[in-house]
């Protein structure tokens, strides 16, 4: 049998450390490190996550979607309508829909890509700011919600789109537009309309500079402070 030094043991030891964190990284990275998910209590969010994921991409990792999952959770007892701008292929909307179908869920998007980027944009990560990205028609997203109720589309350009919906009261915003322009759109929308102890949660927020600067902005002068959330996520809870 091979003969062990008590220095072959702490090399040994300390290889078994560096690839322990290796892969925690690798796996939070990527949204996987979910151990704490298979708790009884939170093992369904997994579940229902698991099995919409299998249906459709969603866009967001297993992380952002469960934060998605219990956001909406959180709000269901405020009333109100909830909104989605920027929903491409409907993974994440449907999820919404499915925790609560209790709310009317509006949904906001061109259905014929992303608009021009602005100067904010230019420095977009992996350079996903490009016109006319994140296609996807309309009647295609349709069918994924034929068996919903209370889900309404809204295609064409935010905020001309917002009219439908000027009187309506939400508790549950989530922004995925990517761009500057787009989600100060949303916020000069929807924040006069957002109940007290809504959310407003955005994607992008980490590597979109355009998004994270229209947020920051907008709330430098206001109350409510941004809270970045682990992922691509920031919220605002409104006061």
């Amino acid at each position: 049998m091979p003969q062990y030094t008590l220095k072959d043991a702490g090399w040994r030891l300390l290889a078994r450390l560096a690839v322990g964190n290796l892969l925690h990284k690798t796996t939070s990275a990527l949204g996987l490190g979910l151990a704490s998910y298979r708790e009884p209590a939170r093992s369904g969010s997994m579940r229902t996550i698991r099995e919409l994921r299998k249906q459709l991409d969603m866009g967001v990792t297993p992380l952002e979607a469960v934060q998605l999952l219990w956001l909406v959770r959180a709000t269901a007892g405020l009333g109100g309508s909830m909104a989605e701008v920027g929903v491409y292929r409907g993974g994440t909307a449907r999820m919404i829909r499915k925790v609560d179908n209790s709310r009317h869920l509006h949904l906001f998007d061109t259905f014929t890509g992303a608009p021009e980027p602005s100067a904010d944009d230019r420095s977009f990560l992996w350079g996903r700011a490009k016109k006319g990205r994140f296609a996807f028609p309309l009647e295609k997203v349709k069918s994924y919600f034929q068996d919903c109720d209370q889900v309404s589309f809204h295609a064409g350009f935010f905020p001309a789109t917002g009219e439908a919906v000027k009187d309506e009261k939400f508790s549950f915003v989530h922004s995925d537009v990517g761009l500057y322009e787009s989600t100060r759109d949303v916020l000069e929308f929807f924040y006069p309309r957002l109940l007290r102890g809504g959310i407003f949660i955005s994607h992008d927020f980490a590597t979109g500079h355009g998004v994270r600067k229209a947020i920051e902005e907008f709330f430098k002068e206001r109350p409510e402070p941004v809270v970045e959330l682990p992922g691509n996520q920031a919220l605002v809870v409104k006061l």
